[in-house]
């Protein structure tokens, strides 16, 4: 998914539309995120004389679809694409993982590549 939990986001579509929040939860199976106070709902809850618990209207987040916002970046004010590279030697950004196993050399272990997420217009790195 193009969002991970405590990115800054920008809601595209709905009656949240162009409000910013951070993202909360995640579901990557479903593809939707939860974002701190957007799309709130209201949830009933049922009195328990046992427990001592009263009855209430809770207002909590509602999932929205991960399609409907994109990354808020800080440089523009505004929503971004973004693109994956690759981290290689030096902290250098590479299109494909082979070239950034290549910036390595022959004599060191690269060991893990790291996969950042990138802004396609400002080349701003969002992990």
């Amino acid at each position: 998914m193009h969002v991970k939990k405590s990115d800054k986001v920008i809601v595209l579509t709905g009656k949240d539309r162009d409000f910013t929040g951070e993202v909360i939860e995640v579901d990557p199976h479903q593809r939707r995120v939860k974002v701190a106070r957007r799309n709130m709902m209201v949830k009933h809850r049922r009195p328990n004389p046992i427990t001592g618990q009263e009855g209430a209207r809770v207002e909590q987040e509602n999932w929205i679809d991960a399609s409907n916002v994109a990354l808020y970046s800080d440089e523009l004010e505004g929503p971004v694409r973004t693109e994956i590279r690759f981290r290689g030697a030096a902290g250098e950004l590479f299109e494909t993982k082979k070239e950034a196993v290549d910036s390595f050399g022959d004599d060191e272990d690269p060991g893990y590549i790291e996969k950042v997420r990138v802004s396609k217009k400002t080349d701003e790195v969002f992990d």
